[in-house]
């Protein structure tokens, strides 16, 4: 610190260090001159926060009364050391008592200097010689200037300074796991439905079409977050998330979603390009092998991040920096509309002309006022003393419709990129006026992995995507793409349960105009196909077939089985929130693996699988291939090439004349290229391709893979002759759903459902003339058996729609236990019909559906007697180890012929993300014992094993849908 002779503060370079006391300096004679720093002086470095001098060591060492506040600074400059009245006083009165010898010379020249406005008086000794002292007045004035000089050169000492900002991001960055929910919040626990924590759909309402809900800040907000409202960490910048696109404290934030589909619009897979048409009945006539009618879309929303500049251009400030905030006021400041920017700046979607925010014009803003804005950090607002300029860290929440049918491929971030496929990546928007959408382009989508490193300064960390082009982002600082999960979308076609099964709209009735359901005869649906199901039909317009055009929206009535409108969104199943991708940015603990297994085991776990087109084929052909494929001709049946099953998808082999039915499960459907035929990749089951025959068999296959549904979700399920089936035209396409294999005979039959049926009250609608007249009626079944009883005949074919519940785990392979022998979990076995015990994990690992009655046919957590676990692999690895062994099962005889399954949870990684694995075998009594044989099976892929008692069973490796979150790393 350097000052000249006789100044009464110091100023300089210092070098100070966060939470420390000891301030040094490159100063020299401070205790040389006649008022040098002393104890009791005050030391400042930004104006705005003052400490109290507690010692002075040395000519470059002092001592503060706390530990320094701001952060690390290595030759800070514009540090002050400022003597105090007292000090000075102090000085001078010890001065005074050794120079003066004359009392009354000394108490007027000490009047006079006091009362002066000079610069400086003089003061004799007791030598008689004069020497110049400066002024009070001088010292005011020379303060004042002085922080003139250093508003100049460091302005707004209220603000905070990008080094601080940049300091707490790296903090924050350290803390965190990765980016993601600092926070979930709160749900409004009176108004809608619970996805989970945080996250809601809102009670039916015109109000609320289209949206989701996420935080309340209300009076009676539900869950388990520590706040009410949600909070992001986005690449270690924080942001509390309130009054998105709302101004309601109860429904604190709207996510808001593109409106549904009307069969006008085509995507082609083979350029990635979309096309509005002027009528459906246009779009449908230009669809081509790869380019098609997009009815079966998913929505995908998140949040961008990114660095604003706030300029003459860009002037306003939100609240929390989000764009799309519809405050009140921001700090006690009345905000107002932002007009600055276009309207694309501020939309949730393409098309959004709904979601301008509102802000504080900070350029024109009061000095008072922006003080209070700048004052609450939460605001995310700094000063660039470089650059002169205010910044502001902005969130944008985004949403985009699917381009295409189906769910979308990229949207983990151990992924290249986000987006739906290779050709439609996430365009970024960030500082832009507006975004493209989808482009095919690195340089102007979001990246991940190696992919970001290639096409940016640096990585982004764990959890989200970025773009660092400057085209985008102040100095290409970065804009950043946090993705929170996806939503099925019901469209604006009418519904059936083969052409359009996410259709919600009732069918024109033919006879009077009114609405009808696909069955009533007026509906004409059966002689219609998937474009009529998009023809509006105008009300009270007789003899036309298509949709009734005033249906299936909320404020009218559906048309589907389930009641949904296309219109909004649901906390589950067809039109409903799929994935929650919400993942927490804290690193897990092994409390949260034990939580994760718990709810997968209650059944709290929401879970996904995709639906699909079942239909059934009449075997021309076939060829053997090798031990578990076989190949078929299925010319003309409209099977698509390359569809994946995970889990795989039950499919059956019926004989046309005995009706005996043999199961497999198809795992992969795929098209030969070298004679155009199909090859079907099955395992387990019963089945056999050697004993097929050309002509003499159907197959029951599944067609084509469906959007992903969560949670609860509609089921039908269609009972019948497969042969009859074909003869209906409703039904011989295929439908979304399952096939029944229990074949009506006339005699008074158990049909077993084949998934969990957890309706309290199910539809069945029946045919006895092969789909010439359906009549609907309710029935009645066996919660326990899961089934019901009745003499249908043989020409009947039944539809019965239920609610039931999404798979819990797909197939996966043997991986790492992450934890080592920590990570092993207790061998876990039960028949129990009850979902909250167990009955849904199983189903989702055996396929089958539980249905004992004994509670006491649960055994939970058994320890493994040795896990066999390798040190080189951290797998259980029976190939050089064998297989686990367990203690004795306590499992007695079933109730209702049910079958069990045992399976070993453990936890395990990939990518950074914890999962749990499940390694089960299915169990079955003969009447004696289950035949188990004391292993934990541990196998790479699906496979059938022989019991003790030479009972095939099934055996795997499977592994939960969805992460639990992010493992921390901190070597």
């Amino acid at each position: 610190m350097t000052a000249s002779a006789g100044a009464w503060y110091r100023v300089g370079t210092v070098n100070v260090t966060k939470n420390f006391q000891t301030v040094t300096g490159v100063a020299t004679n401070w205790q040389n001159d006649v008022i040098a720093i002393a104890v009791g002086d005050i030391f400042t470095l930004d104006a705005k926060t003052w400490y109290e001098v507690t010692a002075v060591a040395s000519d470059t060492s002092i001592t503060l009364d706390r530990g320094f506040e701001g952060a690390t600074g290595a030759g800070q400059s514009y540090a002050i050391v400022r003597n105090t009245s007292g000090t000075i006083l102090t000085r001078i009165a010890g001065q005074v008592s050794v120079q003066f010898n004359q009392k009354q010379l000394f108490l007027d020249e000490l009047r006079t200097w006091l009362n002066s406005n000079s610069a400086s008086e003089t003061l004799t000794d007791s030598h008689g010689i004069t020497q110049s002292l400066k002024t009070p007045s001088q010292m005011v004035r020379d303060h004042d200037n002085r922080l003139a000089e250093l508003d100049e050169i460091h302005p707004f000492p209220w603000a905070m300074r990008k080094v601080e900002f940049e300091a707490n991001r790296a903090q924050n960055n350290e803390m965190f796991a990765a980016s993601g929910f600092a926070h979930f919040g709160k749900v409004y626990g009176v108004w809608g439905t619970k996805v989970s924590e945080g996250l809601y759909s809102p009670a039916v309402s015109a109000g609320y079409k289209n949206r989701v809900l996420i935080g309340s800040n209300g009076g009676d907000p539900k869950g388990n977050s520590k706040s009410k409202l949600p909070t992001i960490n986005i690449s270690g910048n924080i942001t509390e998330l309130v009054y998105i696109s709302s101004s309601n404290r109860d429904l604190i934030n709207n996510i808001m979603l593109p409106p549904a589909e009307d069969g006008t619009r085509t995507y082609d897979s083979s350029t990635g390009l979309s096309v509005n048409h002027a009528t459906a009945a246009i779009a449908f006539a230009s669809e081509t092998e790869t380019n098609k009618v997009v009815t079966e879309r998913v929505d995908m929303w998140g949040f961008e991040g990114f660095l604003r500049e706030i300029n003459d251009a860009d002037p306003y400030v939100y609240v929390n920096g989000l764009i799309q905030s519809q405050a009140t006021d921001m700090d006690g400041v009345s905000t107002t509309l932002d007009n600055s920017r276009p309207i694309t700046y501020f939309s949730w979607y393409e098309g959004d002309t709904e979601s301008r925010g509102k802000g504080i014009n900070w350029l024109t803003e009061s000095d008072t006022n922006r003080r209070k804005i700048a004052a609450n950090p939460k605001n995310n607002i700094y000063f660039d003393d470089d650059k002169g300029r205010f910044y502001q860290w902005c969130v944008r929440g985004r949403s985009f419709a699917g381009p295409g049918n189906g769910d979308w491929g990229y949207l983990e971030s151990s992924m290249p990129f986000a987006g739906f496929n290779a050709l439609n990546r996430l365009g970024v928007n960030g500082n832009r006026d507006s975004s493209p959408g989808f482009s095919p382009s690195a340089s102007s989508t979001y990246n991940s992995g190696s992919n970001a490193i290639s096409h940016s300064p640096e990585n982004h960390g764990l959890g989200v995507f970025s773009n660092k082009y400057t085209t985008f982002s102040v100095d290409g600082s970065g804009c950043y793409f946090l993705v929170c999960g996806t939503v099925n979308r019901l469209n604006q076609g009418a519904y059936h349960p083969s052409f359009n099964p996410l259709g919600a709209k009732f069918w024109a009735n033919t006879a009077n105009g009114g609405g009808a359901y696909w069955y009533v005869a007026n509906s004409q649906s059966a002689s219609a196909n998937k474009a009529l199901c998009f023809n509006q039909v105008d009300s009270n317009v007789t003899g036309q077939i298509g949709a009734r055009k005033n249906s299936g929206f909320v404020g009218d009535a559906s048309g589907r089985p389930d009641g949904k409108f296309y219109d909004f969104a649901y906390a589950s199943g067809h039109g409903g929130v799929c994935r929650d991708m919400r993942y927490s940015a804290w690193g897990l603990e092994s409390k949260d693996f034990s939580q994760a297994d718990a709810d997968v085991k209650a059944g709290k776990y929401r879970g996904f699988v995709n639906t699909h087109i079942t239909a059934i084929v009449d075997l021309k052909q076939y060829w053997a291939r090798d031990s578990d494929r076989f190949s078929l001709e299925l010319a003309g049946e409209g099977f698509p090439d390359n569809q994946e099953y995970n889990p795989p998808v039950k499919g059956y082999a019926v004989n046309k004349a005995t009706k005996q039915v043999l199961p497999f499960n198809v795992v992969r459907l795929m098209l030969r290229s070298t004679d155009g035929l199909h090859d079907f990749v099955y395992s387990e089951g019963d089945f056999r391709h050697s004993v097929l025959g050309s002509g003499s068999w159907y197959l029951v296959l599944p067609k084509r893979v469906l959007p992903s549904v969560s949670h609860d979700f509609y089921h039908t399920e269609v009972i019948g002759d497969p042969q009859n089936i074909l003869l209906c035209n409703d039904l011989k396409q295929g439908w979304e759903g399952s096939w029944n294999p229990a074949i009506p005979d006339g005699a008074s039959k158990e049909f077993k459902f084949t998934r969990k049926n957890l309706s309290s009250g199910s539809i069945g609608i029946n045919t006895d003339n092969n789909g010439g007249d359906w009549v609907s009626s309710g029935f009645a079944y066996d919660t326990t058996k899961n089934s019901h009883t009745y003499p249908f005949t043989s020409s009947r074919v039944r539809i019965l729609q239920y609610t039931t519940k999404a798979n819990l785990t797909k197939t996966n392979s043997i991986s790492a236990i992450y934890g080592g022998a920590s990570g092993i979990g207790g061998v876990y076995a039960t028949s129990y019909f009850n979902v909250d015990r167990g009955a849904l994990l199983m189903w989702s690992l055996i396929g089958e559906v539980l249905t004992d009655s004994k509670v006491s046919n649960i055994t939970g957590g058994s320890k493994l007697i040795d896990n066999k676990l390798s040190g080189a692999s951290g797998k259980l690895d029976p190939a050089q180890w064998g297989y686990p062994k367990h203690h004795t099962l306590t499992l007695v005889a079933p109730e209702n012929e049910s079958k069990a399954c045992k399976a070993l949870g453990y936890n395990v990684e990939e990518f950074g993300q914890g999962f749990i694995n499940y390694s089960y075998t299915e169990l079955n009594h003969n009447g004696g014992d289950w035949g188990d044989d004391g292993l934990v099976h541990i196998e790479n892929t699906p496979l059938l094993r022989m019991d003790t008692n030479g009972v095939n069973t099934k055996a795997g490796t499977a592994r939960i849908v969805e992460p639990i979150g992010w493992i921390k790393n901190d070597k």
